[in-house]
């Protein structure tokens, strides 16, 4: 962890910001040249920003739009600004990506969204299923068989609970497939399922139970690692999903 002294700072570091010239966005640029620094490594994870005094200097601002700036960092969740201590860079990870994404589907859902989201699932689950075949493990394939005994044993009126173990479901398969992208971009979807499947399974008599047939399909396929059968079945599970948030447009 390396700690900055405006007095023995090499000239590198004085020189590594340009002083910045316009009061309305002042602590924006900030935030703007301190995040490509960070993102061209020139800090580490876990190494300190020089003190709020010597970024005044080095941006030639005052200390009021540095405060700001460092605000809107650890918002970001590029730095954490410990009290006496000084702001750090942060180890970011996929939850920073993934929750921020989760609440702007959360906030603009509604009945269109829900065939939206349906549509996106159909473009990426049958590969994540085919994926998740091939290179599933012994772990992953537990964990689909106790969620699918789990759905079983819910109460048929339990929607939200089903809910949640269809987004588990789906979720094991997009981590088996072994690639830490898969569930950064599908997590944030998953997120809504508990809200989607308790609307529709209030309105579509059939829709639990096919999901369960087909749930039983997919793992049987994960199971023989059938990457290709895999893959046509999650196509034609999601083609029914499709169907019932039709099916649920038309009785809203």
């Amino acid at each position: 962890m390396l700690y900055f002294d405006v007095r023995c700072m090499t000239s590198d570091r004085m020189t590594m910001f340009d002083k910045i010239g316009k009061s309305q966005t002042l602590s924006q640029e900030i935030v703007a040249n301190i995040e490509q620094a960070i993102r061209e490594k020139k800090f580490q994870v876990g190494e300190k920003l020089p003190t709020e005094k010597e970024l005044c200097e080095m941006f030639g601002v005052s200390r009021t739009a540095i405060r700001e700036a460092l605000q809107m960092l650890s918002a970001q969740g590029l730095i954490n600004v410990h009290k006496g201590k000084g702001s750090f860079v942060n180890d970011y990870s996929s939850d920073h990506v993934i929750k921020p994404m989760s609440l702007f589907l959360e906030l603009n859902f509604d009945i269109d969204y829900m065939y939206h989201v349906v549509r996106t699932r159909r473009m990426l689950e049958p590969a994540v299923a085919r994926d998740a075949a091939l290179h599933r493990t012994d772990d992953d394939l537990k964990k689909l068989k106790d969620v699918l005994i789990k759905f079983k044993k819910t109460k048929p009126s339990d929607f939200e609970k089903q809910g949640e173990l269809d987004r588990e479901f789906h979720l094991i398969l997009a981590k088996a497939c072994q690639n830490p992208i898969i569930p950064i971009i599908t997590e944030p979807i998953y997120e809504l399922m508990p809200r989607i499947k308790t609307l529709i399974y209030e309105k579509v008599d059939a829709a639990r139970s096919e999901a369960d047939v087909y749930h039983e399909k997919i793992y049987d396929m994960i199971k023989v690692q059938d990457g290709d059968g895999a893959y046509q079945m999650m196509l034609s599970h999601l083609k029914i999903a499709e169907d019932h948030v039709n099916i649920l447009k038309e009785k809203s």
